[in-house]
């Protein structure tokens, strides 16, 4: 489904201001834009209700861009070679002449009011532009000629009135349908605006049926008052995609006599539209309402996934049309919805509420039920593959023959996201997602034929991300061994790192160690120089682990390449710098901030892996008991006070936080975030970044948004007195503000905020709770295995044996899953203080954090411990792990 341009929405704006389009015109070609592509200009000449001309003039009196005859230029080589020829044909642009002296070219664009195009034509010729306008028939004449190197049909130049308009034009007059005058007047209009003659004439007075009927004859087509009486033949209107009989304003209505029958509203698509049937055609004129009945009633669907492939040229319409004929074959599936909760993956009510969900803002069911934490990656591919009928294989479970994944090659693999799992005979099973691609399946068939192997294709679904996973650990490997040799070649130990290196070692390393952090899902990358050798380390799972170790002559090329790849002053060594970049290389694609430190042994740099906004969970995937998030919920609905989210670094907070956001920061609330830096760029919400350069910090943004009328505000973190009151203000004076504050559990928070001068009434009367959390290591489930309680672990948790009679306790024995440690992945585990009258009274009375806690402990709130203790019982993570984690 096409998307409106900005130029787009600029032209259409003008063009209705300037009265010539009305509403109900300007709806249908927006109408039609959406299906057929293109730009709007195309589909409103394509609809003959403006000229090229027209549209041209409405744009140079709206905005000054002249419109120039580029066709009749003779344009210098030196001026047509700023531009390389696949460039002018892909922007839609021309350079036409060059004053050296002011730096200026002169550019001529199909379309001048996408500032997207010129900008990028300003990047290529390094010169400021000074935009034309063209024409797109003027245009393709001229990228023909002076390109000649793009090897493109020279069409005719563009001309006045056509033959067959004069002679439309004589035919109105012989007939008495217009007088010589009005014929006279109507091509003077012409001239200057480029409109059809018929339109014109119609203005004039002409009537529009005694037009279509002078029309029809004048094209040997039978005229066709009403469409109203037709019933279309099924086999007829399959032959005609719904977008092309959009474009091209045909319809086909019926086979007869060996010839397919078709309803035209403009004659001059007529060769087109016989062209693409590729068969004998008797043609039909009618009225452009009577056409658009006539479509509406066969054409009912809008936006089909196979259409909008055809538009983007990624699928032919010959490929499309077999594809459908083959699917009206298939036996009907059974909703997906309806899948997951035979399966009891999902509950009923959480299919309503996500179908309701996604008809409020677009997506797929299974990607909004995943994202609500309502539904894993690998349930929904077990859902899928229940509902189409073919195999689910889990590749860590179960993984793929190593050598059957040189039979297909890294380009189809990554271009089609899938991979070859293992042979059963001479069928070749094959991990994709979406295993009713058709597509796919019959270029590969190709592939294998071309290559002289006859094997058949057997698809079997498999999670998205475990196909990403095994293409980047198959083809993306790269010999560790080789590249430190090549790195450590010519270099002695004790010479300084030089800057003019070879850094193609260094930059594959450092691809590398960047694709494996991805494959074990770590969260950083430390490059650690020591005295004799560079350590690096993987932190996964909240645990550093060795990746390997480098020669200590390889440090200088590679720090020079982390530098590089965040934009830092590679020269400058003797201070810290930050950085972030959006990383890119084949199936991974990270959010990375980076950071340099300079040390005794040389600098030391950490490449964080940041979760994209997208990976943000709903609250209900955020691991909270049943009855916390009952509270928890209730809590984040308030419309106004203060909600502090605490705990140490790396436990999570910020994705909590956002989490939150995406519940409460809906479209009718103005949200306002203040962080250091910003990690999550969320649609929707104004995000404002520190910069105590500039004098822009925590306090000083946080009294500038209360001028913007906030409904919610979030702080990063609360650092300082100044932003601790003024945070507590905000929330007294109507405000919702979500913070974050380091503190070892809940009830501190209170008193880090009383440390920080903010008045203990006002903390009563602003804090509306607290939420403490940790980040403890998940029990893997490839190597779990139920296990006896250590009595130590017990005596040190305080828990005795009666306590946990009749529980299962697991422990992972370590595999190569886990990289041998039992854990694969964290769980978060939660303390919340919901302050009530009670709590607010103790606050205000001076009471300590413990008495606190201990009111709320009798009021239901579980510890950080207790928590993690209920979740060792549930079989997530071990009691060792929560005895780690958690202080009491």
């Amino acid at each position: 489904m096409s998307v409106l341009t900005i130029g787009d929405k600029r032209l259409g704006a003008i063009l209705l201001d300037a009265g010539l389009l009305t509403d109900e015109e300007l709806q249908m070609a927006l109408e039609r834009h959406r299906e057929v592509g293109g730009s709007l200009a195309e589909v409103l000449v394509d609809m003959g209700l403006l000229s090229e001309r027209r549209i041209a003039q409405a744009i140079e009196d709206h905005f000054g861009i002249p419109l120039v005859e580029l066709h009749t230029l003779e344009i210098p080589p030196k001026v047509r070679a700023l531009l390389p020829a696949e460039k002018a044909k892909e922007l839609q642009a021309i350079p036409f002449a060059l004053d050296e002296e002011a730096g200026v070219v002169r550019v001529a664009f199909v379309n001048p009011l996408d500032t997207l195009a010129l900008e990028e034509v300003e990047d290529l010729t390094g010169l400021v532009v000074e935009p034309y306008q063209t024409t797109k028939s003027a245009f393709l004449y001229t990228l023909a000629k002076a390109y000649p190197e793009l090897d493109l049909p020279v069409p005719p130049p563009p001309s006045g009135p056509s033959g067959a308009e004069m002679r439309l034009g004589e035919l109105l007059v012989e007939k008495g349908l217009i007088s010589r005058d009005t014929l006279e007047e109507a091509l003077v209009e012409q001239e200057k605006t480029g409109d059809l003659l018929g339109r014109i004439l119609v203005r004039k007075g002409l009537d529009e049926k005694a037009l279509y009927r002078v029309l029809a004859e004048q094209n040997g087509l039978e005229f066709l008052e009403d469409t109203a009486g037709l019933t279309p033949a099924l086999e007829a209107t399959r032959l005609l995609l719904r977008s092309d009989a959009l474009r091209y304003s045909a319809v086909p209505v019926g086979l007869k006599d060996g010839k397919v029958e078709v309803v035209l509203s403009d004659p001059r698509h007529k060769a087109q539209v016989e062209e693409l049937l590729g068969k004998p055609t008797h043609f039909y004129l009618t009225l452009p309402r009577a056409w658009e009945e006539l479509f509406h009633r066969v054409y009912p669907e809008k936006g089909r996934l196979g259409e909008v492939l055809v538009q983007e040229g990624k699928l032919s319409r010959e490929a499309l049309k077999e594809a459908l004929a083959v699917q009206e074959t298939l036996p009907k599936a059974k909703p997906l919805g309806e899948i997951l909760v035979e399966l009891g993956l999902v509950r009923p009510e959480d299919v309503e509420e996500a179908l309701k969900k996604q008809r409020q803002g677009g997506g797929r069911l299974e990607d909004t039920l995943i994202q609500s934490g309502k539904l894993k990656p690998e349930a929904l591919a077990q859902a899928m593959a229940a509902q189409l009928g073919y195999p689910y294989i889990n590749p860590e479970e179960s993984p793929p023959d190593p050598g059957v994944a040189l039979l297909l090659p890294e380009d189809l693999a990554r271009r089609y996201g899938v991979f070859p799992h293992h042979l059963e005979g001479n069928s070749l099973v094959l991990l994709m997602r979406e295993p009713r691609n058709i597509i796919v399946l019959d270029d590969l068939k190709q592939y294998f034929k071309r290559k002289g192997l006859n094997y058949t294709l057997a698809p079997a679904v498999a999670p998205e991300a475990a196909i990403t996973k095994l293409i980047e650990r198959f083809y993306g490997k790269a010999e560790l061994g080789e590249i430190a040799k090549e790195l450590s070649r010519g270099f002695k130990e004790e010479e300084a790192p030089s800057l003019d290196l070879d850094e193609s070692a260094a930059q594959r390393f450092v691809k590398q160690v960047i694709r494996e952090a991805y494959l074990q899902e770590a969260s950083d990358i430390h490059i650690e120089p020591r005295q004799g050798d560079v350590l690096v380390r993987l932190r996964v799972d909240g645990t550093l682990r060795q990746y390997t170790t480098l020669p200590k002559g390889a440090l200088g090329p590679v720090i020079s390449v982390v530098k590089i790849l965040g934009g830092l002053d590679i020269a400058e060594r003797r201070l810290p710098q930050d950085g972030r970049v959006r990383y890119r290389e084949g199936g991974v694609d990270l959010d990375l901030r980076l950071s340099t430190l300079p040390t005794v042994y040389g600098e030391k740099a950490v490449m964080r892996l940041l979760k994209k906004a997208s990976d943000i969970p709903e609250i209900e995937g955020l691991g909270f008991a049943p009855e916390v998030f009952q509270r928890f919920k209730e809590v984040i609905e308030k419309p106004y006070g203060i909600f502090l989210i605490t705990g140490p670094t790396g436990s999570g907070k910020s994705f909590t936080t956002f989490s939150i956001l995406k519940r409460i920061a809906t479209p009718d609330k103005n949200t306002q975030t203040i962080e250091d830096p910003v990690e999550y760029e969320i649609p929707g919400i104004n995000q404002t970044q520190v910069n105590p350069q500039a004098g822009l910090t925590f306090a000083r943004a946080l009294r500038a948004f209360l001028r913007q009328d906030p409904d919610i505000i979030m702080v990063g973190e609360i650092r300082d007195s100044e932003t601790a009151k003024i945070a507590t203000e905000a929330a007294l004076t109507g405000h919702l503000v979500i913070a974050t504050l380091h503190t070892n559990d809940a009830a501190q928070a209170i008193t880090r905020l009383d440390e920080m001068g903010v008045e203990l009434f006002n903390i009563s009367a602003a804090l509306i709770g607290v939420l403490s959390q940790r980040l403890v290591r998940k029990i893997c489930e490839g190597c779990k295995q139920e296990v006896k309680p250590d009595p130590e672990v017990l005596r040190r948790l305080g828990l005795s044996e009666e306590e946990i009679r009749g529980a299962k306790l697991y422990k992972g024995l370590g595999c190569e899953r886990c990289g041998g440690t039992g854990y694969k992945g964290r769980y978060a585990i939660h303390e919340l203080l919901v302050v009530d009258d009670e709590i607010r009274h103790a606050i205000v009375a001076g009471k300590s954090a413990t008495e606190i806690k201990e009111i709320a402990r009798r009021k239901g709130m579980k510890t950080l411990r207790e928590d993690g203790i209920y979740k060792a019982l549930q079989g997530i993570t071990t009691l060792e792990e929560v005895l780690a984690r958690t202080i009491e």
